[in-house]
């Protein structure tokens, strides 16, 4: 599972498939950190290339979903205005 969405890298490099690499919970404070890897392709990241950009996201407030699995944090990062647009892939 991932997402499909071009954003372009501070080399202006467009990065088009993202993936879930990590996510933390804090029950107590009600909350997710999320990092999403950025590869060029589907196809690169499948070959075991490096990733060209990473996305550090929180999730928190009303977002925020006790327990959420990834099918579930993709749901809510696609709600992000970094992820505004974003299919899954």
């Amino acid at each position: 599972m991932a997402l499909i969405k071009s954003i372009d890298t501070e080399f202006g490099i467009p990065v088009v498939y993202w993936n879930i690499g990590a996510f933390q919970e804090d029950f107590k404070g009600r909350g997710t950190e999320v990092t999403c890897y950025g590869y060029v392709s589907q196809e690169a990241r499948a070959a075991g290339k490096q990733p060209l950009s990473s996305v550090y996201l929180q999730i928190s407030g009303g977002d925020y979903v006790a327990g959420a699995d990834r099918a579930a944090l993709y749901a809510i990062i696609k709600q992000k205005p970094e992820f505004d647009g974003a299919v899954d892939s």
